[in-house]
């Protein structure tokens, strides 16, 4: 029997953060991860052989000097140094197969004539489509920002809260207003995974957990028994419910009706002298297979441009998704390197999602029971990490 101070199921940015607040204030923290490596959305995928020093993000991209939760967790790890600055490119449309700037695609009159209406409406209560569509004009949601808006949250996000999809946060003067790290993303991850206190294990399957007085009791899969008189939940919804369904089964409950999109993401390497598409942040689609392709421009490579895209699931095989991309970047087939896929679950919320969440934090009130996740306030990487600190208050709180 393994006795840790916490247990976190769940090694992503959410589990890892909750981790990295817990062991910091003398928490001995087990984190209990799934799948054979930590990070969840934040997934750099390092390629080797002739493309070896070379990384491409298949999941979370860039971070902004507001996500003041994550600038801290970075300075408690010694991670600052590593910030890498980004490149000035910009997204553009994909039309068909042409590459076009955004405001080719826009009626600017159509935007004047409804863009008085931003100080007028309010986002409680709407949904994206409902909210954004009346402020820029349906012609223009239709052409340029609704796509751009399922670019963003990588599904389609016409049902998605309004208020949900951008927070306003204070930001850093002392840092570079968005970035990357190097390596990147995932050298966060490995930051937190290494801390002092934090005993991580992947590849390893809960199967089950039971509660008593003195706590948590969590079996894995070959039988190793962990106790711990707190148990944080940082696994996506299904999961999560799951593994509730014996010590909180009204919390299950709720966790079992979040909504979930499932995300289909091929990432490519392709050598930069065999492309003539301009450096680009990345491209936002119309009437495609995929919601966007997000581009490692933004981190010049002397050898390679690497591109991620991120195609609705269950719409086409690999074959074909390789054909699309070639297409899209004008190289042969052969011409892309390091093929790589990963496949993901997001949080796919509609108006109403408050009230699941609210009524998640009222059954947890009081308990030694723990959730976080990127299904509360919104997806972006800061609110998962504010959210798992707001957890972590909560259980110091109740010592």
């Amino acid at each position: 029997m393994k006795q840790f101070d916490a247990i976190v199921i769940g090694a992503g940015i959410s589990g890892l953060s909750f981790a990295s607040h817990a062991a910091a204030k003398g928490f001995s923290t087990l984190v209990l991860e799934k799948s054979n490596r930590p990070g969840g959305c934040f997934h750099s995928h390092r390629f080797q052989g002739s493309a070896e020093g070379f990384w491409l993000e298949l999941g979370a991209h860039t971070c902004y000097n507001s996500y003041g939760g994550l600038l801290e967790l970075m300075e408690r790890h010694g991670l600052m140094q590593s910030i890498l600055p980004r490149e000035k490119v910009s997204f553009k449309m994909l039309v068909g197969n042409e590459v076009k700037s955004i405001p080719s695609q826009l009626s600017f009159v159509e935007l004047f004539t409804s863009a008085w209406q931003l100080f007028t409406l309010k986002k409680e209560g709407e949904s994206v489509a409902s909210y954004y569509g009346r402020i820029v004009g349906r012609k223009n949601y239709q052409n340029v920002f609704g796509p751009a808006f399922n670019a963003v949250i990588s599904q389609r996000a016409d049902d998605f809260p309004a208020d949900m999809l951008f927070n306003k946060r204070p930001r850093r003067k002392d840092v570079i207003k968005s970035f990357t790290l190097q390596g990147g993303l995932n050298t966060v991850i490995d930051g937190l995974a290494a801390a002092r206190g934090i005993t991580l294990q992947t590849g390893v399957e809960v199967v089950r957990i039971s509660k008593d007085a003195s706590g948590y009791e969590v079996e894995l899969a070959d039988g190793t028994l962990c106790r711990a008189p707190r148990l944080t939940l940082a696994a996506p919804p299904p999961a999560s419910a799951a593994l509730a369904a014996a010590i909180a089964p009204e919390l299950a409950k709720v966790l079992s009706a979040l909504k979930l999109e499932t995300i289909e993401t091929v990432g490519v390497a392709v050598q930069k002298s065999k492309l003539q598409l301009p450096l680009i942040a990345g491209l936002i689609p119309t009437g495609e297979a995929f919601y966007s392709a997000v581009s490692r421009d933004t981190v010049a490579h002397d050898s390679y441009r690497g591109f991620s895209f991120h195609f609705k699931s269950g719409k086409l095989p690999l074959e074909a998704k390789l054909k699309r991309i070639a297409q899209v970047l004008k190289v042969k087939l052969e011409d892309l390197e390091q093929v790589v896929e990963r496949e993901s679950q997001l949080p796919s919320p509609v108006v109403g999602h408050k009230a699941l969440t609210d009524e998640i934090d009222r059954l947890l009130q009081g308990s030694s029971l723990f959730v976080t996740g990127n299904y509360f306030a919104g997806m972006a990487v800061e609110d998962c990490i504010v959210r798992s600190k707001k957890e972590f208050e909560r259980m110091v709180a109740t010592l």
